[in-house]
């Protein structure tokens, strides 16, 4: 109801501003419809070359200043037609930005359309365009251009601005049941605090409370009191629980909680600068380090020390009464301790007496931990002499080698190597006789053993062939049936064959000595069991294999002779002799094995075992192919 009369006034106002603002549009239109036409007229009058200058747009209307020595520019022109004229006028091409300098371009002007009700009413920007006549005088044109631009510069005048709408408060209607309407109800005074100053000029006084803050503060200094009891009592106890030193066995370890015997209230404010993973638990020392708690470094000590003593095993030792006692490190063993050791003799006993006895050896570390360690010594007090074995009488032609020590063994029951002396003072070499030579052995403890042989020594018949001469004929004939590549067994075996195969047995023969026979069996291809045994002798010598003869003994008729070889530390029977109604031969047969072959109802190897060494109890026959005469597998 208040608002009706204001609001109607308003809205004349508004549609008089309309009706004003398009009257000046429409005249300022009008306006420039007549520019463009005149310029038209113009334009179709222009020579076909003209020269024009391009200015950049403007937004304001305003003439641009001429350079020195340029022509004057064309006139600015604002321009805003409507939809309905433009379709009357030339279409123009839409202009194209170039950059601001002058330069030649057409004559022609671009419109802008119109974009709604707002740019209706205000004018549009239009190019800036200006056209010289080249025929007219400078200055004549120069007003005509004048002319036009006062006429189309002339500013549109903007409608004038409604009055602001006053804005009316809209009150509340009052609670006040017996308020009249319309009526404004009375202000309460608005209660303000006044400053300092003002309550200085009128006299107020300001109360001064200070219970309130003095029991705050008493509060405070109570919290505060207790707090720090508190504190201190949980600092006294948990203090209380650090040890200051801690004693260790090497080879143990340790750690931080060793020194705190209890659980602290902050466990994460203790903290102790020793890594207790880098100490060597092994050497006997003292480490000093501190432990903080709550701030306070509290000195430690670890000490590290050595009581135990090493431990070792002893180990009995077995010897004669003639040994040298042993090294105490080969007597004891199994030593074990942290540190360093030391082993010793404490004490040893005569050996010299034999028996079972006992040696102590004493093992100290680097602390002076000692054990004492109890070694057996089992002694053997040894009495019995070394044996010698093989011993024969020899029969040798003046000027041959003597083989002294063939087929001769030493043994004894605790000397594995007696020692053996051949006592030849009584020999005369070049002189034929009978002479006595005697064997003596005797062991590390002094037992002494002897035994004697006759030694007959001949002239030599003329018959004789000297050693050299068979043993360079063996060496021909080894090396055709052997070669390097082949062991002692494999050449033993190829010995045997050959002579069995390419001697020829006869009973008559010249047997006057062994070097004779071995020579006629290896020339003449014939003999008997001593040519055969001799030849396979020659060739064993020349093969570097150890070798010997039996004879049988005792005989009936006649003695027969075969050979003894030593393979692999063990001997064997050989024996190449053709045997009638048997083909083969015999080889590296074992005593048993060969006492136990029967052929015909005889067997004829008998000899005296004693003299000669002990034969292998293991047979090799599985071994042996006799056909291809090689060794199997």
């Amino acid at each position: 109801m208040h608002d009706a009369e204001p609001n109607q006034a308003r809205r004349v106002r508004s549609a008089d501003a309309a009706v004003f603002k398009a009257v000046e549009h429409e005249a300022a239109l009008e306006r420039e419809a007549e520019l463009k036409a005149r310029r038209e007229a113009r334009r179709n009058a222009e020579a076909s070359h003209t020269e024009s200058v391009q200015v950049p747009l403007n937004t304001q209307l305003r003439m641009p200043q001429r350079q020195p020595g340029q022509q004057a520019p064309g006139r600015v022109l604002q321009r805003n037609a409507p939809v309905q004229e433009q379709a009357s006028l030339q279409p123009m091409p839409a202009p194209q930005r170039v950059e601001q300098r002058p330069a030649a371009i057409s004559s022609r002007f671009v419109e802008k359309p119109a974009f709604g009700d707002l740019e209706q009413h205000m004018p549009a920007r239009v190019p800036e365009r200006a056209v010289l006549h080249r025929g007219a005088p400078a200055v004549q044109q120069h007003e005509e251009i004048a002319e036009e631009e006062e006429e189309a510069v002339k500013p549109v005048r903007a409608p004038k601005r409604a009055p602001k709408r006053e804005v009316r408060r809209v009150e509340k209607p009052s609670e006040d049941l017996d308020e009249k309407p319309g009526e404004k109800p009375e202000k309460k005074p608005k209660k303000t605090r006044k400053t300092v100053k003002e309550a200085k000029a009128y006299g107020i006084k300001r109360k001064r409370r200070f219970v309130l803050p003095l029991l705050i503060i008493l509060l405070l200094e109570i919290i505060v009191a207790g707090a720090a009891v508190m504190a201190l009592t949980i600092y006294n106890e948990d203090t209380d629980l650090i040890v200051r030193e801690h004693t260790i066995e090497a080879g143990t370890s340790a750690d931080v909680s060793m020194y705190i015997t209890g659980e602290p209230k902050f466990p994460k404010y203790v903290s102790c600068n020793l890594d207790f993973s880098t100490v060597n638990y092994n050497i006997p020392q003292t480490i000093r380090f501190t432990v903080r708690m709550y701030g306070t470094n509290f000195p430690c000590e670890l000490d590290i020390v050595d009581t135990t003593p090493p431990t070792a095993e002893a180990v009995p030792q077995t010897m004669f009464s003639v040994d040298a006692i042993p090294d105490v490190e080969d007597c004891v063993t199994n030593i074990y301790d942290l540190n360093e050791v030391t082993v010793e003799w404490l004490e040893l006993p005569d050996i010299t007496t034999g028996g079972d006895l006992i040696a102590k050896a004493a093992v100290t570390d680097n602390s002076g931990n000692c054990t004492i360690v109890d070694v057996p010594f089992y002694v053997t007090k040894d009495s019995e002499a070394p044996v010698i074995e093989g011993t024969h009488d020899i029969e040798v032609y003046i000027g041959d080698p003597i083989g002294y020590r063939e087929d001769v063994t030493v043994t004894d029951d605790i000397d594995p190597k007696p020692i053996l002396e051949i006592d030849t003072s009584e020999v005369t070499a070049d002189e034929p006789g009978t002479y006595v030579v005697t064997y003596r052995a005797t062991d590390f403890s002094g037992n002494m053993s002897e035994a004697t042989i006759n030694l007959k020594l001949k002239k030599k018949p003329s018959t004789y062939v000297e050693p050299d001469v068979v043993y360079a004929e063996a060496q021909k004939i080894l090396d055709k049936i052997t070669n390097s590549d082949m062991s002692d067994m494999e050449k033993a075996l190829q010995i045997t064959y050959w002579v069995r195969y390419n001697v020829y047995y006869v009973s008559n023969c010249d047997d006057s000595s062994w070097t004779r026979a071995a020579y006629d069996g290896f020339t003449k291809r014939s003999g008997n069991c001593y040519t055969f045994a001799m030849c396979a002798k020659a060739l064993f010598d020349v093969a570097g294999i150890e070798n010997m003869i039996i004879i049988r003994d005792p005989y009936i008729y006649n003695p027969h002779y075969w050979n003894y070889i030593k393979i692999n530390d063990q001997w064997y029977h050989c024996d190449s002799t053709p045997r009638i109604g048997w083909s083969s031969y015999f080889f590296m047969y074992t005593t048993k094995e060969l006492k136990n072959f029967w052929h015909n109802g005889w067997n004829g190897y008998n000899f005296p075992e004693d003299k000669y060494p002990q034969s292998a109890t293991e047979s090799v026959q599985s071994k042996i192919n006799y056909s291809g005469h090689s060794i199997k597998g």
